[in-house]
């Protein structure tokens, strides 16, 4: 276990975000939203982190934000029909501009 102490520009620096973002994470979490860990002491209002927490949030990021790839595929059905949706919008767009007329009925 990492038991080296972080403080708030080096925290910044390992999410490679600005101070401000972590000040706002901590907000957040201090208001009941988001899992973004508390500071372990406050010394003269400098916030001071366990290296090993910011590392568990960072990996509780990539976790979350992992997809199966299964749910990208698509069916050719569904692809086609997504593929006829955009030409039907493009078509309208067209014809709202007054670049090209309307089909005759």
């Amino acid at each position: 276990m990492n038991h080296e102490i972080l403080l708030l520009p080096e925290v910044a620096e390992r999410l490679r975000v600005s101070t401000a973002t972590v000040n706002r994470l901590l907000s957040l979490r201090r208001k009941g939203t988001g899992n973004f860990p508390l500071p372990v002491s406050a010394f003269k209002g400098k916030g001071r982190w366990l290296a090993s927490d910011i590392d568990g949030y960072l990996e509780s990021l990539s976790n979350s934000n992992r997809v199966p790839p299964a749910s990208f595929a698509k069916s050719e059905k569904a692809k086609a029909k997504e593929f006829t949706e955009r030409q039907k919008r493009a078509q309208q767009t067209l014809e709202r501009h007054g670049i090209i007329k309307g089909r005759q009925r």
